[in-house]
Formats: C-alpha cells, sequence, structure tokens
C-alpha cells in the first residue's frame, strides 16, 4: 500500500515537473521568435533606406514586385503561415496591390488570389 502512494505521489510530481518544464521552454521559444522577427525587420528598415537614400527605388521596386508571388505561394503553401491571423490580410493586400497598379496578376498566383476573400 505504501509503495502504491509512493509511486502515485512521484508520477504526479513527474508531470508537474514535465508540466513546468514545457512551460518554461516554450515561453523561451516565443521570446527567440519575437526577437529574431524583430531584428529581421530592423535590418530590413536598413537596407531600404540605404537603397532609397542611393536613389535605387526603381530597382528595389523591381525587386520586391518579383518577389510577391514566391511570397503569396509560400504563404498558400505553408500551413503555419496560412493559418496566421494575418495570412489572408497579407493575401488581399498583394492582390490589391495588382488591382489598383493595373498590373497582371502572376499565373502562379492568380488562383490563390482570387479565393482570398
Amino acid at each position: 500500500m505504501q509503495g502504491r502512494i509512493k509511486f502515485a505521489l512521484t508520477f504526479i510530481a513527474g508531470l508537474l515537473a514535465g508540466a513546468v518544464a514545457m512551460f518554461v521552454v516554450l515561453g523561451h521559444v516565443g521570446r527567440l521568435e519575437y526577437r529574431d522577427y524583430y531584428m529581421l525587420a530592423a535590418q530590413e528598415q536598413t537596407f531600404l533606406a540605404s537603397e532609397l537614400r542611393a536613389n535605387r527605388a526603381t530597382q528595389l521596386q523591381d525587386r520586391i514586385e518579383a518577389n510577391l508571388p514566391d511570397l503569396v505561394v509560400t504563404i498558400h503553401n505553408d500551413k503555419r503561415l496560412r493559418s496566421a491571423p494575418q495570412a489572408e490580410f497579407v493575401l488581399r493586400q498583394i492582390r490589391d496591390f495588382y488591382e489598383l497598379n493595373s498590373l497582371p496578376v502572376p499565373a502562379e498566383i492568380s488562383g490563390i488570389l482570387k479565393d482570398v476573400h
């Protein structure tokens, strides 16, 4: 009887220790993702400012526009990105970009952007 109680208490203590460890690990991962995202955004803004300051706006525009189809396909094919709360808004923005600038939507993303509400 005493062995069963000791086993049950050890088992419960193990479960609690595992839950605490998982909470700490997941909390740490969230901070890393935010930190990494923020640093990437800072690098991107610095790059954009440098390109604009160097009067390379047209080349910058061409590179960004050339990357839009890849962004759409990646969002569409990646389950985590597709389920992000902002995913549909971003896809809508890209669709609106093509419409507002009277640009043809590339064939590889036209079906994806048509399904955006």
